[in-house]
């Protein structure tokens, strides 16, 4: 029998975590079962359960976020990179999807774990471009430095889960005025005004 390579495997593996995806924003995890995500995928089970164990081990990979998107923001100033992350979070299917993620994550401890990695990654994203803006447009001082990451970390995670949780959940958001009002409201929260 030839040997499957590292490449299918990984490959494979992104399909039936796409497949499961699909399934858990249309119908939640709760209510998806494993036949479904075997059906979505295409594949048999036998092939399925080579790659994962059970449909919660499928979740615990489906959780984990690509950051590239977030990455490839180009901004010039801090809150162009907020409004990049707003325009990625623009996909309904990614902010069900989260939403969903998070919320099995009050309940679960391993998925808790995953969406802590995922939030402390993408406020670590945007630390990166504040820290070298704070320094080289406010002058911050070293011993000014870490309390203001600390308050506009809280801050950006407050504007990126809020806009998902507000587009998702509250009837007749629209993306766009929310983006807005969300990026508005970090400008204001954080005094970004450079002065």
């Amino acid at each position: 029998m030839p040997k499957v390579s590292e490449e299918y495997k990984k490959n494979r593996r992104a399909e039936i975590i796409a497949a499961a995806r699909e399934c858990f924003s249309k119908n939640g995890y709760q209510k998806t079962s494993m036949s479904e995500i075997i059906a979505a995928s295409n594949l048999s089970a036998g092939a399925i359960y080579n790659h994962f164990e059970s449909k919660h081990e499928i979740m615990l990979a489906a959780a984990e976020l690509d950051y590239a998107p977030f990455e490839k923001i180009k901004a010039d100033a801090p809150w162009d990179y907020v409004l990049g992350c707003l325009k990625v979070l623009d996909a309904p299917k990614l902010r069900r999807f989260l939403l969903i993620t998070w919320g099995e994550a009050v309940t679960d401890r391993e998925l808790a774990a995953v969406v802590s990695t995922q939030l402390q990654t993408l406020r670590d994203l945007a630390l990166e471009r504040y820290r070298r803006w704070a320094i080289e447009t406010l002058g911050a001082q070293e011993d000014q430095l870490e309390a203001f990451l600390d308050s506009t970390g809280a801050a950006i995670l407050s504007v990126l889960t809020g806009y998902t949780v507000q587009t998702q959940l509250l009837a007749g958001a629209k993306s766009e005025q929310a983006r807005d009002a969300y990026l508005s409201y970090a400008l204001a929260t954080l005094d970004l005004s450079g002065e």
